[in-house]
């Protein structure tokens, strides 16, 4: 017969659970004791884990009471347990398990540990959990986490017994594990790079399945006991985040973040082991798909690194409106990447803030221009503009991007003239030191995208159409708005206008046919 290993050399040599896992762990069994599910799906590994608590506890301590339905459950186990561990078994009956655990309640130094949480033993659990004893239990279910104490709550566990006497959750799936052989750390594809690093505008270095005679060529491990690893999902209930887990669990609101101190998520585990070369980036591609744990918390994940992304690019510059709009959209990549587009493009800007800012304090300046801005910026967003970026004392704005508007012409128009019309009334109030402001827009075909790095990231429109449209608004008179023939051929039968003639543009080879929008100030 082959010769088992104690549970006191498994737990000390093995690598089953990674440091950051063992760290989580150990937290929560130096807090008060409570019910402690280890769950997972049947032959994952989690009766291993169970036991291996089960240890850390006996090294502190504490007495151990292993009960099992199933005679001799505990000879079927890869290892020895310590021969100072009291070993029963129970009776699949209610009255049973109740008579059996009763003696320990008292005793704060036993820890009961049970295999399997079962009808006949539920009542005796809870009884055991709600009387402040370490109750570590298995527990087969393909849930992890939160919804995990969700099933508990099916069992009979009410929420206020969770909320008190729940520890935590430990919860672990299977991934097959790279080959040492032939795993190796080189540049993986962008798309790759984002299942582990979300966000990433560049591709960086992860480990690889190259593939080697030893695991014929597939790039994992073929012997079982080495070729695979956990991947775990590990929650302490602290007092923090009480009030978020009630909420779960009595009306079905699933927080969309918790902290980081009391959770490490199924995925942020599985990512640590492909950076630690523990599994290779193509298995981990491939879990996703196979795997349903790893796949909702990839497309979770995805969502809210898009989501993030869309509200740190053009939160600043565009209405919450259009960016929950932006969310939404299926072609987000092409967005960001950068695609063709038609667009109309307004630049306005302040006549004579040269002369202005210098005989005024630096102070008043900033005070006028923050003034002016912020009702700028109102008036685009009315309008459903996105501001490009401010150039001193002059804005873009940018209509049809980065979502189409099919009235993105007269949008503009408009917003041209009411922030004239604002202007207007600024200086009623200021006759002593009025504003003036001159505004060009055009339309025509760009290409816009995402420009930048990794450290700044900025959507913009690049082409002709933009050049001319500043140029137009560089001839453009104080109080006048000025179209280019595109614009203008697409409103002329909506706006009020009035051709000016040739205009020949700063760096433009030729001269364009302008015309001045006619508003009134009213």
């Amino acid at each position: 017969m082959e010769k088992r290993s104690s549970l006191s050399n498994f737990v000390n040599n093995s690598n089953i659970w990674p440091l950051d896992v063992q760290n989580r762990v150990q937290k929560i069994l130096q807090d008060k004791p409570g019910l402690l599910p280890v769950t997972g799906q049947v032959g994952t590994g989690k009766s291993t884990i169970l036991m291996m608590v089960a240890y850390l506890l006996f090294q502190a301590g504490h007495t151990i009471v292993f009960s099992s339905e199933e005679e001799n459950w505990s000879q079927r186990c890869q290892f020895d347990l310590p021969k100072d561990w009291l070993i029963q078994t129970i009776l699949p009956i209610n009255q049973a398990w109740i008579a059996a655990l009763q003696p320990y309640l008292e005793n704060p130094n036993v820890v009961i540990v049970i295999d399997q949480l079962s009808s006949a033993n539920a009542e005796a659990v809870f009884t055991a959990t709600q009387a402040g004893r370490w109750v570590i239990i298995g527990l087969d279910t393909p849930f992890v986490g939160l919804d995990v104490l969700y099933t508990l709550q099916t069992w009979g566990l009410k929420t206020q017994a969770i909320l008190n006497h729940v520890a935590g959750i430990i919860s672990l799936t299977l991934l097959p594990r790279l080959c040492s052989q032939c795993g190796q750390l080189t540049l993986a594809s962008l798309e790759e790079t984002r299942l582990i690093y979300p966000g990433s505008y560049e591709p960086q270095p992860l480990w690889q399945e190259v593939g080697c005679p030893a695991c014929h060529h597939r790039g994992i491990g073929d012997n079982p006991s080495y070729g695979r690893c956990a991947a775990f999902e590990v929650l302490q209930n602290i007092p923090t985040i009480k009030p978020e887990i009630e909420t779960y669990l009595d009306q079905g609101d699933v927080p969309h973040h918790l902290p980081q101190d009391s959770h490490l998520t199924m995925r942020e585990s599985a990512q640590n082991l492909v950076q630690q070369g523990w599994v290779g980036i193509q298995t981990y591609r491939q879990q996703i798909g196979h795997n349903p744990l790893l796949r909702l918390h990839n497309l979770w994940e995805q969502e809210t690194a898009r989501a993030t992304l869309i509200q740190d690019l053009f939160g600043r510059f565009v209405t919450q409106q259009l960016v929950e709009k932006l969310i939404d959209q299926p072609n987000f990549n092409a967005i960001i990447e950068g695609e063709r587009r038609r667009i109309t493009c307004l630049f306005c800007d302040v006549r004579g803030f040269t002369t202005w800012s210098e005989i005024n304090s630096p102070a008043d300046v900033f005070m006028m221009l923050n003034r002016y801005f912020r009702d700028i910026i109102d008036i685009v967003f009315r309008y459903e503009g996105t501001i490009d970026k401010f150039i001193g004392d002059s804005v873009m704005v940018v209509f049809g991007a980065p979502l189409a508007q099919v009235d993105q012409e007269l949008r503009a128009a408009q917003c041209a003239i009411a922030i004239q019309q604002k202007v207007a009334g600024l200086n009623q109030n200021n006759l002593q030191q009025p504003i003036q402001v001159g505004i060009g827009i055009n339309s025509g075909e760009v290409i816009a995208g995402c420009l930048g790095s990794h450290r700044r990231m900025d959507y913009t429109v690049i082409g002709d159409v933009v050049n001319t449209a500043a140029r137009l608004e560089s001839a453009a008179q104080p109080g006048q708005i000025l179209l280019g023939p595109e614009t203008y051929r697409v409103i002329h039968d909506q706006v009020s206008c009035r051709a000016i003639g040739s205009l020949k543009l700063k760096g433009k080879a030729q001269a364009i046919e302008a015309v001045e929008v006619l508003y009134s100030l009213n």
